[in-house]
């Protein structure tokens, strides 16, 4: 299982010990920056007018928050 898919699975986690899905983006990406998994370049968070969430990791997976779920997209 990769890292994305484990922050993915801490993403639905947070959600329902209700979190906010900002809170949740940052939280993600954070733990991301923090471990230094050896992953050239940043994770890329990004918000649209419409409310959802885009995570988009060096790899090319993403974790998206569409206003009522968090999707895991693999590369």
């Amino acid at each position: 299982m990769s890292i994305v898919r484990e922050l993915f699975d801490d993403a639905v986690a947070m959600q329902k010990d209700g979190v906010s899905p900002s809170q949740i983006g940052r939280a993600l990406a954070d733990r991301w920056e923090a471990e230094e998994l050896g992953a050239a370049g940043k994770v890329k968070r990004t918000r649209s007018a419409s409310g959802t969430i885009e995570l988009s990791f060096p790899g090319g997976e993403r974790i998206v928050w569409n206003g009522r779920t968090w999707d895991y997209v693999p590369a």
